[in-house]
């Protein structure tokens, strides 16, 4: 009796070390099927949004022959089985590139894509067909505009697949709940799942148009996929335990060195804050700073953010990581920041600070009491993971609202969240990214993204920041587009505590302080983990 729990125990944990592996890499593999399949559908879609918007800049809503000319060009261009149709100001479709337009009838609202002339919804054909397919339409202001109808089953590839699971489950669906189209692998998918292994799920949101792609496959398929695996574990259970926990202590010592190590630096204080300068563009001032971390080691050796940031986060020490940066930065810049109230100071947070208050009070005992002002801080929400919590982090980011601090989106349109999050979060600033702002000058649709981002950020009373900024033709055209803070290289890189002070007194002495206006509103975005 006594040496059964040394016998069964090892085949427990080795079973339950298989099915851990086995979620694991099934979980990686179907967040590859689903972003592969959102990167196809954003493919299709972004074919047809240019055709719609190449035949509103043509004009070819006359049904004349050239029109229909133009309109069987933007067919071809889109695909078979698709449509491409001319509208008229009710909506009806008056010609199309080839025979008579189809009668739709709407099953989901309108939309607006990030090209905010382009609109989509689902809709079926006839009035008692089942057949469902994706419109996109654009409107012109005579409110004669164009639609490209695609059969809704032409957003999935013709072969969808996973090397670790053959059965699975796909489906596209608006964000309004409507379903565009689902894809079984498996007939047998249909059945309940009677597996004690929960079922694997992936979420792929598109950033450009309001969709999402949402990929499953049940614990009992992956049993099914893999079942000889837990029979070799359980034929071999004692010696195979003894080999997988050996790894798993030499996984665990290596996986806990780093960590250990970091914990150590935190303490000894080898995290330190740089600066790099905000520049308000339209007056040329110093608006403030964005606060980098980076780990400076006893030899000193300079570890940039991109080797610890995540694994930082995925450990929970980002937590005292955040704190140690935001008191080094209070001591650095308190006297300062005390005399020119005009600056602002940013810090990163991650998604985990937004689980919980504990974060507003971690603030306000660090910088109550100092020279700087809360009024002077900003806090981005970063979007390297997904906020689990949105309700939590709503009441999160009104408490340090609340303190006189300002919170900002970092990297609208290309993290998590996007631009659900500046609907949901109640937050002051968008941060736009340096991937839009390298685009200035190269790439027409991109710089078209960039100017529905200012229109957005001016619609919403959002202030707006432009990061990353290289080049003084992506200063100048941003100045031209209404954008009054940058950041970046073009003005100076992050900055160790002395130098940036030595730019405070150069670009903003004391002396000069009370003759000038107040600066422009800014609200520095600051990553911890920046270039």
């Amino acid at each position: 009796m006594t040496a059964a729990p040394i016998v069964v125990a090892p085949v427990i944990a080795l079973n339950a070390l298989l099915a851990f592996n086995l979620g694991t890499t099934a979980q990686r593999e179907i967040d590859g099927v689903a972003n592969e399949v959102l990167r196809i559908t954003t493919s299709r879609l972004d074919d047809a949004a240019t055709a719609l918007i190449g035949l509103g800049m043509e004009n070819a809503h006359d049904c004349s022959p050239a029109s229909r000319a133009a309109l069987s060009a933007a067919s071809a261009r889109v695909g078979a089985g698709s449509e491409v149709a001319v509208v008229d100001p009710t909506g009806a479709a008056i010609c199309a590139a080839q025979g008579e337009p189809r009668v739709v009838t709407q099953v989901s609202p309108e939309h607006g894509a990030l090209d905010a002339d382009v609109a989509l919804s689902v809709v079926s054909i006839g009035a008692a067909s089942s057949q469902q397919m994706i419109r996109l339409q654009w409107r012109g202001d005579d409110g004669y505009g164009f639609r490209i109808l695609i059969p809704s089953e032409d957003v999935f590839p013709y072969f969808l697949k996973s090397e670790f699971t053959p059965a699975f489950l796909a489906e596209a669906v608006m964000v309004d709940g409507a379903v565009i189209a689902r894809k079984l692998t498996d007939p047998s998918l249909t059945k309940p799942d009677g597996s004690r292994l929960p079922a694997v799920k992936a979420t792929a949101a598109s950033q450009r148009y309001p969709m999402r792609i949402n990929v499953a496959t049940p614990g009992r398929a992956l049993v099914e996929a893999h079942g000889a695996l837990f029979l070799y574990a359980n034929i071999g259970g004692f010696v195979l335990a003894l080999v997988a926990a050996a790894i798993a202590l030499i996984v665990g010592r290596r996986s806990g060195g780093p960590v250990r190590e970091m914990h150590d630096a935190i303490r000894n204080r080898e995290f330190v804050p740089y600066y790099q300068p905000v520049i308000d563009i339209v007056s040329g001032r110093l608006a403030g700073c964005e606060v980098l971390v980076r780990w400076i080691k006893p030899d000193g050796k300079l570890v940039p953010p991109g080797r610890f940031i995540s694994l930082a986060e995925a450990s929970g020490e980002i937590f005292p990581m955040t704190l140690a940066l935001m008191e080094a930065a209070r001591d650095d810049l308190g006297e300062l920041y005390g005399e020119r109230s005009q600056l602002k100071l940013g810090f990163n947070l991650f998604a985990g600070h937004f689980d919980d208050v504990a974060i507003v009070d971690d603030v306000e005992r660090i910088f109550e009491g100092s020279q700087i002002r809360m009024t002077q801080l900003m806090f981005e929400v970063t979007e390297r993971q997904p906020l689990q919590d949105i309700p939590r982090a709503r009441l999160v980011i009104a408490k340090l609202q609340a303190l006189g601090a300002r919170v900002a989106l970092d990297d609208v349109g290309t993290g998590h969240g996007g631009l659900s999050y500046l609907l949901k979060l109640g937050v002051d600033v968008m941060k736009m990214d340096k991937m839009f702002v390298d685009a200035i000058g190269t790439d027409r649709y991109s710089v078209a993204i960039v100017d529905s981002m200012v229109k957005l950020a001016e619609d919403m009373n959002l202030d707006l920041i432009a990061e990353g900024v290289e080049t003084i033709e992506q200063v100048e055209y941003l100045r031209g587009k209404g954008v009054r803070m940058a950041q970046g290289y073009v003005f100076a890189p992050p900055l160790p505590a002395s130098s940036f002070k030595l730019l405070v007194e150069a670009m903003a002495p004391i002396e000069r302080r009370a003759k000038r206006a107040p600066a422009g509103r800014y609200v520095g975005a600051i990553r911890a983990a920046g270039a």
